[in-house]
Parts: C-alpha cells; sequence; structure tokens
C-alpha cells in the first residue's frame, strides 16, 4: 500500500508522495515530480521520467521570474555594462596632411604677346625661393590672360638659388624672342610653340669669342640693341648680339654703332624727352627723331637731351657722346607748346606713342596716361592715374604691368571706361 510521508516536495511544495522503491523512491501526488531520498531530511531532484508534465503556465512563470532576476543582476553589476561609443564631433576630424606652400622669396613678371597665337597675351612669371619653406631653386609658368587660367604645371628651372647673387631678369629681342637670365649664370629662351623655358647656354658655346670662357651673364641696356653682356674668364665684358652673332668688346661696340647695318635696317622714329638745361629738373619738351632701325644688331646709343631757350630761340643740345651722328637724322619738338613734368615714353611704334607724365610740378596732381598719333601727335586718349610700368600691346589691346599688377587699359584702340585688372 502506498506510504506517505511528511516531506515537502522541491517543486510544487506539495506535501503528499507516493513511495516506489522501498521508501527511497517517491512521486509528489501534486505535480507527478519523482525524487531520491538518501537520508532523512535529505531530497535530490532526479531526472524528469515519463508520466504526467507540470503544468506549462507555472514553467513560463518561473522562466520569466529568472530572467527578470538574471537581467537584475547584470543591471547592478558596473563591469558588464557597455555604454554605446560617443559619436566624435565634427570639430575634431582633421583633414589629412597636405604639404606646405612653398615660401618664394622673389618673383618677376614678364607680359608678351604669343606670336605662336596670333599675338594672344601671355604672362610669363619666374620665383625663387631660399628654402625657408619648401624646396630652394627656380619655377616657372605660364598665365593665359584670354583664358585667365594657368597653362601647365610650374617649370623646375635650378634646383638651387645662388649665395652671391640671387636675381631673375628678363629681356625681350626686337625679333620677338624673349630670354631669362638665372643668378647671371644661367641663360634660358622662351619656347613659345611649347610654352616652356630651354637651356639657352649652347647660343655662347657655338660664338667663337665666348666658347668655354663666359663667367657672367647680364641682361643689357635697350640703347644697346638685342645685346647680353657677357663677362669671359679673362675679364673682359663683352656684348653678345645672338640674332646676329656678334660679341664685340666695348671699343668694338663703339665702331659698330656708326658701321654696322642690318640686311634689314630701315629708317623709323624715335621719342624722348629733354630736360631744360638748367638743372635739369625742369620742364621736359617731347622730341621726335629720325634713325636708323637696325633690327638684332647694334643700336643708336641714347640718353638725355637737352633743350634751351624760349619761343622761336628754343633748340635741342644733341650730345655726341650719347647718340651717333650717323644713325641720327632729324630732330625735332613734338609737341613744342606742351609742358611735360616726370615724363617718360612707355611704348612707341608705328601706329602709336604712349608717354606717362604729370601735366604741372605740382606734386599733388595726378599723373597721366596719353596715347599721340606718331604722325600729327594729336591725342587719341587720356587715362588719369599713376599708372606707370610697362606697356605689352597684344591682339586684345593694351595690357598694363605695374609690379606685380597687370591690367588692360585698351580694346585695340578703345580706351576701356576703367582699367581692368587681370592679375
Amino acid at each position: 500500500m502506498a506510504t506517505v510521508r511528511p516531506m515537502i516536495c522541491p517543486q510544487c511544495g506539495g506535501r503528499e508522495f507516493l513511495s516506489l522503491e522501498q521508501g527511497t523512491r517517491y512521486r509528489c501526488l501534486s505535480c507527478n515530480s519523482e525524487f531520491l531520498v538518501e537520508s532523512v531530511g535529505a531530497v535530490s531532484v532526479p531526472p524528469p521520467a515519463g508520466g504526467k508534465k507540470a503544468s506549462p503556465f507555472r514553467w513560463l512563470f518561473v522562466s520569466l521570474l529568472l530572467l527578470l532576476v538574471a537581467a537584475a543582476l547584470v543591471w547592478l553589476n558596473p563591469s558588464h555594462r557597455r555604454q554605446a561609443p560617443a559619436p566624435v564631433p565634427a570639430a575634431s576630424v582633421r583633414p589629412a596632411a597636405t604639404a606646405p606652400t612653398p615660401r618664394y622669396d622673389l618673383q618677376r613678371l614678364m607680359l608678351v604677346a604669343d606670336p605662336a597665337a596670333e599675338g594672344s597675351p601671355l604672362l610669363l612669371r619666374v620665383r625663387g625661393s631660399f628654402g625657408r619653406r619648401g624646396p630652394a631653386g627656380y619655377v616657372a609658368d605660364v598665365y593665359d590672360l584670354r583664358a585667365k587660367t594657368w597653362l601647365h604645371e610650374p617649370q623646375r628651372l635650378q634646383e638651387g638659388v645662388g649665395e652671391a647673387v640671387r636675381d631673375a631678369r628678363f629681356q625681350r629681342m626686337s625679333d620677338g624672342r624673349l630670354f631669362l637670365v638665372l643668378d647671371k649664370t644661367r641663360l634660358f629662351s622662351f619656347d613659345f610653340a611649347s610654352k616652356v623655358w630651354v637651356d639657352a647656354r649652347p647660343l655662347l658655346e657655338q660664338q667663337p669669342e665666348l666658347a668655354g670662357s663666359v663667367v657672367q651673364i647680364e641682361t643689357g641696356y635697350p640703347a644697346e640693341g638685342d645685346a647680353l653682356r657677357v663677362m669671359t674668364a679673362d675679364g673682359v665684358r663683352r656684348y653678345f648680339y645672338p640674332g646676329v652673332h656678334l660679341a664685340p668688346t666695348y671699343d668694338e661696340l663703339t665702331r659698330l654703332v656708326a658701321d654696322y647695318r642690318h640686311p634689314e635696317a630701315e629708317q623709323t622714329y624715335g621719342f624722348a624727352f629733354a630736360v631744360k638745361a638748367h638743372g635739369g629738373v625742369g620742364p621736359q619738351l617731347l622730341v621726335r627723331y629720325s634713325r636708323l632701325d637696325n633690327k638684332n644688331g647694334p643700336r643708336v646709343f641714347s640718353g638725355h637731351l637737352e633743350w634751351s631757350g624760349e619761343g622761336d630761340g628754343r633748340h635741342i643740345v644733341v650730345h655726341k657722346y650719347i647718340f651717333r651722328q650717323a644713325h641720327l637724322g632729324k630732330v625735332e619738338f613734338f609737341t613744342p607748346e606742351r609742358r611735360y613734368y616726370r615724363a617718360s615714353v612707355l611704348h612707341a611704334d608705328k601706329e602709336e606713342v604712349i608717354i606717362f607724365f604729370c601735366p604741372d610740378p605740382n606734386p599733388n596732381t595726378p599723373f597721366l596716361l596719353q596715347s599721340l598719333d606718331p604722325e600729327t601727335a594729336a591725342v587719341r586718349w587720356t587715362l588719369q592715374g599713376k599708372y606707370g610700368g610697362e606697356i605689352c600691346k597684344t591682339a586684345d589691346g593694351l595690357y598694363l604691368q605695374q609690379g606685380m599688377k597687370v591690367y588692360r587699359i585698351s580694346d585695340g584702340r578703345q580706351l576701356l571706361a576703367t582699367p581692368e585688372q587681370v592679375f
């Protein structure tokens, strides 16, 4: 007969059991669970056996309770808490490091009309760096003033800047060629077709008087014609004319000025300002003289002229050691009734003469830039302001370079209402 012992079911708390194996194995009459009793008061739970199953709602309640207890333990333990990574502020995100912009210690500009593009305006730039920030040396680039863009990446001309001499100078020749001298030691010529500078040192080596002996190169004065001044190893200065393959000394040049005739030489006009004889600081008069244009060869020496007298008694003093009579023709006052102060001729050709001057001695009077007819001296246009500088005539009109700034001042012969700064 079944024996019921006063025990408590560890599963449901029931107190009624059925003895199965001589008092060692019991079954709870409430939940049908079976237990083994090894000693009084010690009850172990055996693996579940077949039979009546516990209520599903009771198991669901127990499972949820266990989950809640586990979640509470995890939450109360700080070592198990996981926090989402804080978003990185946008300001703390730094761009990738870039190379520092080189600092250039000197810069030169040259305005030219490109013969390879029907006279379109180009701006040539050469910059030099001592290497304080970025690589040392000279670089060159080309700016198209019509398209307002750089044509290509900067061209590296030299890996260093001279210690004794630091300089970059341009020289424009009458046949349109352009030369560049770096640190008085390197010579380049500009290739308009490819828009790059090429080494022109071979031109010196091809000249018999200069081959292997040039130690210094300088640009020449406009009055000397298309000459580069060079110094040879024996200390002799020569004037190298690459267009006609001449390299005379100074004494030889003084004779060439009078005797040399270029095959394409022609008579043309020259313009200069003559100063009042006493002191040279008084009013100036514009003078026109006829001369022989020797193209690429030696030219007439020029210099300052003086005028004296008043009314019909005025005359021009021509210094024989400055102007060579063999190349100098008629000399005359071009605008005899006009007075100029601090004046200079910026440009002169067969189409126009452009002058820069102050109309009176008052230092506060604005300067004028003026275009004159080269035959009649009639004024074509006048621009007021401090627009002295280098004039370049291109297919797009006149451009004026003033230091590191460039202005377009005319469209053909038509003066712009306001000069347009293009660089």
